[in-house]
């Protein structure tokens, strides 16, 4: 089994009590980094780049990354700024947008890259992967991963509240889909990308022409599909009592740890993203 090595950002998720409740919870990240921390607790060598500040929070983050076994030495802990908290309302109360506390430094990010082996599959993606910021040394990282023979996966989502107009970052992603050899995204993310067509569709008029192979989770009717030049599939995934969020990382972990082991099969791929969506970890 090889390297399972994630690219994105890191964020602690703050969502306020509901009234008449005085407690709130947080969560470290968003689907990449369960991902990652989900990896990380089955034993699969995982390693994530991404920044967070020289602060308490990002004390946290890292610390929560570790604890699930994820190694944390290539994480830019810079000094002059604030790791990201986002406060939202509970579920049902919303008043308006995520409040996002951040405070970057000018530089880009300058994380201790790990060594890529061929074979080594490399996920990148969230906002971070587009800001302008970030953009270019992030490519630098994965043209360097797919010099190295590894699978490089662009995971196509990213925080709306980040990109009010997705015009804007269009040629960022035709970029990042540019270096990938695999995309795996949710009905939801290509929806946002490309509004009103069908995954199939998204597909084969603007994916392909950039990158030949696309896993879409389709968490509303509990399907996946998988794009290969001409060729698709579905699978009918089990039912679940897991919501979205935690579904879509399981499925991302089964999908990743799948292509460390080997695997280029899309029965195969799925197959194992479908049961680690399901495992009792993915709920934890």
């Amino acid at each position: 089994m090889k390297k399972a090595i994630f690219i994105g950002e890191l964020a602690l998720n703050i969502t306020l009590p509901s009234r008449g409740s005085m407690t709130a919870t947080a969560v470290i990240g968003d689907r990449a980094v369960n991902a990652a921390m989900l990896l990380g607790k089955m034993g699969v060598e995982t390693i994530f780049m991404g920044e967070v500040a020289a602060d308490s929070v990002g004390d946290h983050i890292v610390g929560a990354l570790t604890d699930n076994g994820v190694d944390t030495s290539s994480i830019d802990r810079f000094s002059e700024g604030a790791s990201p908290v986002k406060i939202s309302s509970p579920e049902g109360e919303s008043v308006g947008a995520p409040v996002i506390h951040a405070s970057y430094p000018a530089e880009p990010v300058d994380p201790r890259w790990p060594r890529f082996d061929e074979g080594d599959v490399v996920a990148y993606g969230s906002y971070m992967a587009l800001d302008k910021r970030n953009h270019d040394r992030l490519l630098e990282i994965v043209g360097y991963a797919a010099s190295r023979k590894a699978e490089c996966v662009y995971l196509p989502y990213f925080d709306l509240n980040q990109v009010p107009r997705t015009t804007r970052v269009m040629p960022e992603i035709w970029d990042c889909l540019e270096k990938a050899s695999m995309v795996i995204a949710s009905v939801s993310d290509l929806d946002a990308i490309f509004p009103g067509e069908d995954p199939a569709k998204a597909f084969h008029d603007h994916i392909l022409f950039h990158c030949p192979r696309c896993l879409v989770t389709d968490y509303a009717n509990l399907k996946m599909h998988f794009y290969d030049h001409d060729s698709s599939w579905t699978l009918d995934c089990h039912p679940t009592t897991l919501d979205e969020f935690h579904w879509t990382s399981g499925a991302l972990a089964g999908a990743i740890r799948a292509l460390s082991e080997g695997m280029s099969d899309p029965d195969e791929i799925m197959r194992k993203a479908n049961e680690t969506a399901h495992s009792r970890l993915a709920s934890e």
